[in-house]
């Protein structure tokens, strides 16, 4: 059996973990994730609820800047108004193993410091909690924010990077480890394209921190790749999209197994550059930046972005109505199995190829 040091450390029996997909709620899919040996990871969703709730005027600033009356707020984000504090509740009914939580601590992530506020007091009430939610994974933001109190409230922390710089910035921020996430990735990416297969041992050459591996893995050899570029393990999200018990509609998943490699582009997202599927929504905004010669900020775009909803592809399976976050390796993704099938295939395609290879290789 293949074990790292994050087994150890996550308390999980495989090297994978289930890559953070917010605003989505993750809910069944983190459950199933760690009840097969993995690390489940609730994403980060339900911002205007839980502001509503813990901020309300934070909440009231918020709705209006979007133009939306409170109420309205909520409303428009639908399923998605769920709130990872929901979530931790459900998923630790669903699991007895450890699972994660992940955390957007962007400027334009108003909810961040009343979340972790959230989580701390939620784990330290409910000793099942405390001992099942291990770690913290920060993204699109400033790791030094909040790195040193989660830790002192007993989590772990890790950062997701893109870069070599970023990657010594967190692990300068005291984070256990760090999620190094090439530009094939579904989701937001970075504004420098720098891909997995240079990333990876870029940062595990200079950071003394574990890395996990993120952006265009989907079965064994990618695992075993990861490893051998120096990763500890694993970071997926869009195989695990394809699986019976995700969270996602149908008609997400199926364009995610329908996919090939070269139908997905970088357009704009919250928080910069975001990897989609293409579709209208992507095309109308090449449109207007490419022929229309607009700005990014154009009140235009953004009031197009304003009027499309995550929730569409999500929720409905509307794939043209919005954007439809989608990583590259959708193109190597062909099937619908359950989460427990698609983690033990990996395991024994990666132990399968390690086996083998010094017969093939070594003289």
């Amino acid at each position: 059996m293949i074990k790292t040091e994050i087994c150890e450390s996550l308390g999980i029996k495989y090297p994978i973990v289930q890559a953070a997909m917010g605003p989505y709620v993750t809910t069944k899919l983190a459950a199933a994730v760690s009840n097969a040996g993995g690390l489940g990871v609730i994403s980060h969703s339900g911002t205007a609820k839980l502001l509503k709730e813990r901020a309300p005027e934070v909440f009231e600033q918020f709705s209006g800047m979007r133009g939306l009356v409170p109420e309205e707020l909520i409303a428009e984000t639908g399923p998605l108004s769920t709130t990872p504090i929901d979530c931790l509740r459900e998923v630790n009914k669903l699991t007895d193993k450890p699972f994660g939580i992940n955390i957007r601590v962007a400027r334009e992530q108003p909810d961040a410091p009343y979340l972790i506020d959230a989580i701390i007091e939620e784990r330290e009430k409910n000793p099942a909690l405390r001992r099942k939610l291990k770690v913290v994974i920060t993204s699109a933001g400033n790791p030094n924010l909040y790195t040193e109190k989660l830790r002192d409230a007993g989590l772990q922390v890790w950062h997701v990077t893109p870069s070599v710089y970023h990657a010594l910035k967190s692990q300068k921020a005291g984070v256990d480890g760090v999620v190094a996430s090439g530009h094939e990735a579904g989701g937001h990416v970075a504004y420098d394209a720098v891909h997995t297969s240079v990333l990876v041992p870029a940062i595990a050459d200079v950071v003394d921190v574990p890395v996990l591996s993120a952006g265009g893995w989907c079965d064994g050899r990618g695992l075993v790749a990861a490893l051998a570029l120096g990763a500890r393990g694993i970071y997926m999200g869009t195989r695990f999209i394809a699986t019976e018990e995700s969270d996602f509609a149908q008609g997400y998943k199926e364009v995610v197994i329908k996919g090939g490699e070269r139908e997905t582009t970088v357009t704009l997202g919250t928080f910069g550059p975001l990897r989609v599927l293409k579709n209208e929504y992507s095309r109308a905004i090449e449109r207007m930046l490419k022929d229309e010669k607009l700005s990014e900020n154009d009140p235009k775009i953004m009031e197009f972005k304003a009027s499309k909803s995550w929730a569409a592809s999500y929720v409905y399976g509307r794939v043209d109505d919005g954007p439809v976050p989608s990583g590259e390796v959708q193109g190597r993704i062909h099937d619908l199995p359950t989460v427990k099938e698609l983690i033990e295939r990996i395991m024994e395609e990666a132990e399968e190829i390690i086996r083998r290879m010094p017969q093939e290789y070594l003289t």
